[in-house]
């Protein structure tokens, strides 16, 4: 099942890529970004595409994760195969974080390939937004780029112990894609001008906090894109969020280290 996983985002991934490639040949070179006010417009126009050009892999990289995540350990308690595991010397909390290091590192490697062509990609068609990057800012954009499957991951992993494989899917989706809620209502908060609208945001941030994931590691890679992103915030439903305070990333650290304690906690009372 994880093999087959595998290959259909990889197919998908390739697809992406390819369809992201063609749009760097046409967008940045197209007669409108060379003609009239080709000054103000051509920045503009490169970061909205190195832009997607993050979002949407994010994005990817969310649904494997969840895909891989959702019956790692369900489907092995519905087929009883757990038996066979736990009748060997290993302790139960060793199974659930042997789980969790294996997923995060195919998560990883995924995350790291598909990072990595993005960069290749957009140096090789020249785009300023990619040629300009510091190694600095590759490094943090790259650790950050990592974080939102390793925290979608500590999330998944838990549901996998208390819900069938589909459900959890369903759910950590649901979850996942609240985040991106949360983002547009604190996008609408800020527009109107309201303190209470903005905390809803903030309030559904805390209890999703991937989309302030990408959006803090979006300001490291493609920074001064505030009008790029709210020309793109205005036309999808996934809002721009806010970049990640120090606090906000030990409120992630907790988060995950608290789903991983639950998922534990929870395993090591299940009676198999």
């Amino acid at each position: 099942m994880r093999k087959k996983t595998f290959i259909v985002m990889g197919i998908v991934s390739l697809l992406y890529l390819v369809f992201w490639t063609i749009m760097l040949n046409y967008f940045p070179n197209s007669p409108v970004t060379h003609g009239m006010g080709q000054e103000q417009f051509r920045p503009f126009a490169l970061q909205m595409v190195t832009r997607m050009g993050f979002q949407f892999s994010s994005m990817l990289i969310a649904l494997l994760t969840i895909m891989l995540g959702s019956g790692a350990i369900a489907s092995e308690l519905e087929s009883g195969l757990i038996h066979g595991i736990l009748a060997r010397p290993i302790q139960r909390y060793e199974y659930i974080l042997g789980k969790l290091f294996g997923l995060v590192i195919l998560a990883s490697l995924y995350a790291t390939v598909l990072f990595t062509l993005i960069l290749v990609i957009g140096s090789f068609y020249g785009l300023d937004t990619i040629l300009s990057l510091t190694f600095g800012q590759i490094l943090k954009g790259w650790l950050l780029y990592l974080l939102l499957p390793v925290a979608l991951l500590c999330l998944t992993v838990y549901g996998s112990v208390s819900l069938k494989a589909v459900a959890n899917g369903i759910a950590v989706i649901f979850i996942y894609i609240l985040g991106n809620v949360g983002g547009m209502v604190e996008m609408i908060g800020g527009y109107l001008n309201s303190d209470s609208i903005i905390s809803t945001g903030i309030f559904i941030s805390l209890i999703s906090p991937f989309q302030t994931i990408y959006t803090t590691m979006e300001r490291v890679m493609v920074p001064n894109s505030e009008l790029a992103g709210s020309a793109m915030s205005a036309a999808s439903l996934s809002g721009s969020g806010q970049p990640a305070s120090p606090w906000m990333f030990i409120y992630i650290a907790l988060y995950m280290l608290t789903f991983v304690a639950l998922a534990t906690w929870k395993f090591s009372k299940k009676d198999i």
